[in-house]
């Protein structure tokens, strides 16, 4: 209706991307220009960086210490941002165009957090609707660096070799500016939301806080299987069972469509682990309304800090699944009035796993933010012990001391935030796969 507002947001990463590239990206240049470092820097350079933040920190010791976080974008090449968005752009629709790395071009889409977040904080303030993140322009102004290399995409779309040569041309571009020599990288944001992207190179970025789907403590992937066993013995116990219907899905957007059609006629949506611990099917049967049975023992839930998921989710053990009738009646004992009360909550928590264009108030892209706020404080608790303690001193914390956290989700893949404090730096001059 003429003159009033319109509250329209993307959710389709595909269109959304289409609108950004031709639309906004072009009104985005020549860009804001800030103070990335694009030459030598020096030593000096990281002492004049770091007594600006003390100052600046100093100064805020009497505000607010957690909102909103204040985010450096750092203005990267295009070849690790623009150009990867328009070479997903022009092939997306190549389904039986397989890359070296054996996948086709438009599952890029499934792991596609690093252009929500990036597209919001590049986004002129005027629309933006995010309260919990700012975009600074000045280095000492910030609480926390993104880098917006997009891991997955090029992971996806180039040559093995040719990725390879990428990454490690992104990790010493990185590494090499002042604020990532101040902190060892501790405050810096990497989105590796692919299990294997980035992967060459992970090491050399041990300190900073990747955004990544889960994880076993090591930073490797879950060996394939582990849930695929307690998936195979769900079926074979549920097959034939009254009222319940096991179809086996198929990739491409005609599987998706047809699972998300079936899960919003059903009640209770089983999630099994997949390959690794999380799958798509839970935030899918969240946003279609079907109350997801989790049976996946390792599972770290995203924003678990913020959201309570036995308000919409049956949890149980995978030991007590696959026992003969159990889980069947174990549904069946529900109340309606408990039944009732999951469907309310589903309604209410669906948009906490849409990613959005422009990003929503306590949508992923919040949440995400307002999970990493929690992190603030011993990330400069850490990064200040670095530079005062000795070199060999005992006192470093040297072990692992982190917990992977569940931060955000979309309807097809969660995603964790990894923060580790091990103070361990290799300096990349010459990085080997």
């Amino acid at each position: 209706m003429a003159g009033k507002q319109q509250n329209h947001h993307q959710t389709s990463f595909v269109a959304s991307l289409e609108q950004f590239l031709i639309h906004k990206a072009p009104k985005l240049n020549p860009p804001l220009r800030d103070d990335t470092a694009r030459g030598e820097n020096d030593d000096d350079d990281v002492r004049k960086l770091d007594e600006m933040v003390f100052e600046r920190e100093n100064r805020l010791l009497d505000e607010d210490p957690v909102y909103p976080v204040k985010v450096y974008v750092y203005e990267m090449p295009k070849k690790f941002t623009f150009d990867l968005l328009w070479l997903f752009r022009n092939t997306y629709k190549e389904t039986s165009n397989a890359t070296s790395n054996g996948s086709p071009t438009n599952r890029t889409g499934t792991h596609s957090v690093d252009y929500w977040l990036w597209a919001d904080l590049i986004s002129p303030e005027s629309e933006r609707r995010l309260k919990s993140v700012v975009r600074v322009h000045k280095q000492e102004e910030a609480d926390l660096f993104y880098v917006p290399f997009f891991t997955t995409i090029s992971f996806f779309l180039l040559e093995k070799q040719q990725c390879k040569a990428l990454y490690r041309e992104a990790l010493k571009w990185v590494t090499d500016q002042p604020a990532w020599k101040r902190s060892e990288g501790r405050d810096h944001i990497f989105p590796i939301h692919h299990p294997w992207s980035f992967k060459t190179v992970r090491r050399y970025v041990k300190n900073a806080i990747w955004l990544l789907p889960d994880m076993d403590s090591t930073g490797n992937w879950y060996k394939p299987g582990q849930g695929g066993k307690i998936r195979a013995k769900l079926g074979t116990e549920l097959s034939g069972v009254k009222d319940v219907i096991m179809t086996e899905g198929t990739a491409g957007e005609g599987g998706k469509l047809a699972a998300q059609a079936g899960m919003r006629r059903s009640l209770f949506c089983l999630c099994p682990a997949g390959d690794t611990p999380s799958s798509a099917r839970l935030f899918d049967a969240i946003v279609s309304g079907c109350i997801p049975v989790i049976v996946s023992d390792e599972l770290e839930l995203p924003f678990e800090g913020i959201l309570d998921y036995r308000k919409v989710a049956v949890i149980v053990s995978s030991s007590d699944a696959i026992q003969p009738g159990w889980l069947v009646n174990h549904l069946r004992s529900l109340l309606p009035s408990q039944v009732k009360k999951f469907q309310n909550s589903l309604a209410q928590y669906s948009r906490h796993f849409l990613y959005s264009s422009p990003a929503q108030p306590l949508g992923p892209e919040d949440l995400t933010w307002r999970m990493i706020a929690g992190k603030l404080v011993n990330i400069k608790l850490h990064t200040r012990r670095s530079q005062r303690v000795v070199n060999g001193s005992k006192s470093i914390c040297r072990c692992d001391c982190w917990r992977a956290n569940s931060t955000a989700s979309n309807s097809e893949s969660s995603l964790v935030l990894r923060r580790s404090i091990t103070p361990l730096f290799s300096s990349l001059e010459n990085p080997q796969d």
